[in-house]
This record gives C-alpha cells, sequence and structure tokens, in this order.
C-alpha cells in the first residue's frame, strides 16, 4: 500500500494530538515493513523525527496545519492532486481533518473527541464553529473512522450520526518515555533543574477551561487549610485559550506562594514531574482518551481523576474518581491520599499494571487493519 499521513502536528511544543501522530508513525514503520510511506509535513515537523530508522518519502508544505485561509486551500484542493500524482492508496487524516477535494484513493480520520459539540462554551466562538463544520464533514466523507477510545465511539453515534461499523476504535498508549524511576532520583533532578524543594501534587495539561483548573485550586486551598505547608500544587502545561477568569481567580487566591506553574515542560523533563509527585490530579471536565493519566500510571505515579467522559474506561479500577465540578470531594480525596501512604502504594501498583494494558505497537497494528480493511482490491490479471 501506499499510506500518505499528515504529520504537521509534531512540533516541538507539541500535545496530545501531536505525540499521538508521532507515536503512531513511530510504530506503524516498525510493524508495517511491506507499505510506502508519504509524510505530509514542513521541514521542521521532519527535523523531530530523524531519529527513526526508516522515514517515509516527505510531501513538504509551506503551510502549518493552522495557516487560514491560504494553508485550508492547500489541504483541500492542492494536497489532493499531489496525492493522486504520488499514486496514494489511503490517506489517513490523524488530526480530525481531511481534505474536502477527494481524488481515488480512500480516506481514514482519527477523531479524538467531540468538544466542540459538547463543551462549546471551554473553546473560542470561531474555532468552536469552524471545528464542528469540519468535523461534520470529515466523518461523513472518510471511509472510515479511528475513534481513540469506545467513549468517542459513542458520541459520534450519539451526536454525528454515525454507522457503529464505520468506527474503529484505537486507544492510545503510554511511551517508554514515561517509566518508574527512582523517586528520591527525580526529586532531586526537579531540585536542581526548576528549583522544586517541597513535596508536590501534579497537574499536566494546556491551560484552558476544559481541564478545570479553578475547580483544582478551589480543592488545593481546602487542602491547604487541612495540611501543613510542605506541599505545592504543581501545574504544567502551555497557556491555552479563554484564561481570563482564571487569570482572575488567581488575584484573589489565598495560597498563591503554594502554586507553582512551570509553563511548557520538555517532553524528556515530565517523567521527572510524574515520578516526583505525590500524587497526579486530573478533574478535566472532558476528554476524548485522557493520555496524562496513563503517563502517569506508567510511572507508578497514584492517580485522582474526573469519572466523566473517557477516563473511566482509561483508568478501570487503578485511579480514584470525583465529580469534576466538587472541589470538596476533591479536596477530600487529595487528603485521604496525603494521609494514607498505603492506599497511594496500592494505587501505584494497580496503575501499573492497568497502564501496561495499552501499548503503541498494539495501536500501530490495529491502525494498520484500518488501512487494511478499505484497501482497493488488486484487478484481476488480463
Amino acid at each position: 500500500m501506499k499510506i500518505a499521513i499528515d504529520i504537521r502536528t509534531i512540533l516541538p511544543t507539541r500535545s496530545g494530538v501531536g505525540n499521538y501522530v508521532l507515536h503512531l508513525i513511530e510504530n506503524l514503520l516498525r510493524v508495517d515493513s511491506g507499505s510506502s510511506y508519504y509524510f505530509i509535513a514542513r521541514t521542521k515537523n521532519l527535523e523531530l523525527i530523524d531519529s527513526l530508522e526508516k522515514k517515509g518519502a516527505p510531501l513538504i508544505t509551506i503551510f502549518s496545519h493552522e495557516n487560514h485561509p491560504l494553508g485550508d486551500f492547500w489541504e483541500h484542493f492542492i494536497l489532493p492532486l499531489r496525492l493522486k500524482k504520488y499514486g496514494v492508496e489511503i490517506f489517513h487524516g490523524p488530526a480530525s481533518l481531511i481534505p474536502f477535494r477527494k481524488e481515488n484513493y480512500r480516506v481514514v480520520v482519527t477523531i479524538h473527541d467531540l468538544v466542540a459539540f459538547l463543551f462549546p462554551n471551554t473553546i473560542p466562538l470561531k474555532y468552536g464553529a469552524y471545528m464542528r463544520y469540519l468535523l461534520r464533514y470529515a466523518v461523513r466523507r472518510a471511509d472510515k473512522i479511528i475513534s481513540v477510545s469506545n467513549h468517542t465511539r459513542e458520541d459520534l453515534i450519539r451526536i454525528l450520526k454515525v454507522p457503529p461499523e464505520k468506527i474503529a476504535v484505537v486507544h492510545e498508549a503510554p511511551t517508554p518515555l514515561f517509566q518508574a524511576l527512582d523517586r528520591n532520583w527525580a526529586r532531586e533532578q526537579l531540585k536542581l533543574r526548576y528549583g522544586l524543594e517541597k513535596k508536590f501534587i501534579y497537574h499536566l495539561g494546556n491551560i484552558e477551561p476544559r481541564k478545570n483548573l479553578i475547580v483544582l485550586l478551589q480543592a488545593f486551598a481546602q487542602v491547604c487549610r487541612q495540611i501543613s505547608n510542605e506541599y505545592v500544587l504543581v501545574l504544567s502545561g502551555q497557556a491555552g485559550w479563554l484564561t481570563g477568569n482564571l487569570q482572575r481567580f488567581l488575584e484573589q487566591y489565598p495560597f498563591k506562594e503554594r502554586i507553582v506553574f512551570t509553563g511548557y515542560v520538555p517532553r524528556e523533563d515530565l517523567p521527572l514531574f510524574m515520578n516526583g509527585a505525590e500524587m497526579f490530579v486530573f478533574p478535566s471536565l472532558y476528554e476524548g482518551f485522557g493520555l496524562p493519566v496513563l503517563e502517569a500510571m506508567n510511572c507508578g505515579t497514584p492517580v485522582i481523576s474526573s469519572n466523566r467522559s473517557s477516563i473511566p474506561e482509561i483508568v478501570g479500577p487503578a485511579a480514584l474518581l470525583i465529580d469534576p465540578e466538587d472541589p470538596t470531594a476533591l479536596a477530600e480525596m487529595i487528603v485521604f491520599l496525603i494521609r494514607h501512604p498505603e492506599e497511594r502504594e496500592r494505587l501505584r501498583a494497580m496503575g501499573l499494571q492497568q497502564a501496561a494494558r495499552f501499548t503503541w505497537e498494539e495501536a500501530a497494528r490495529k491502525t494498520l487493519a484500518v488501512y487494511q480493511s478499505i484497501q482497493r482490491p488488486l484487478p484481476e490479471p488480463a
């Protein structure tokens, strides 16, 4: 097969979707030696995958995936002609988007979430309208849809009326980078690199309303009133959108000195934070998959998370789940884990077992099976 994949979300400061694309293509190239791969990319995207033993042929563009409107025109009308020129049989849009124009190739699209439909108030108005339009188009025109969780699959069926047989569920997975380290060593490294000396509760995610940081801060304020000041709350992630309410909340926050915003953390340093933390807390309002909770578990870190969307599916019995709109319940759970080290040890062991159920090799094999299921049959010999 000749397979083209858009990898323009693989950026130096990438978050969820970019990491999904990177790990998927790394493992596709390992498990599939019989296909030819073409990567739609800018030069800066290719520079980040130089470590691969085998790379696909690049289809270079000057346009990023966020370049509007010229980039949209290139993606929807010029790219299909280039795919046709190279005889591409399968095009995969791994970031929820596919070109409007379709030539003689089959199309796969990965849908990560339906936040634009379910939580439109957590994203910018114009962006939400744009994504709703493109998602409706993508699920209608794609030959096959990959959903990253069963929960997102059910959302697709319920909200966009997608036929169930059109959807294949392919879970994401933690990478080997996220693994259990010596906790004392991790904490020493955090002290040296980030000046972080106190015990800490950790959260990782883009700073945006869906991550529910105001509730997390409300809960931590209650924790601070019950627990000595040896604990701080560390928040990592790049600034997203609609952060005004959070900034106003922080102006009046009574425990500012116990909050640490690290900003974007280089990928190679994240396991230090995951391993050094007393616990990982993730009260998100909605996740299509929820990879950070799995990464924390793979580091042996106890997890407290939301009881909504895909999170229960991903964590199974290996995390403590709370109503993400109840700061008191979250505070009580944090205090409970602080005061009960034996419960932290139980969650560490269960989390490692649960995370081991998800691998990128399996994700790549299932994705390859999706490609094969829609491959056009070879013509009969004359």
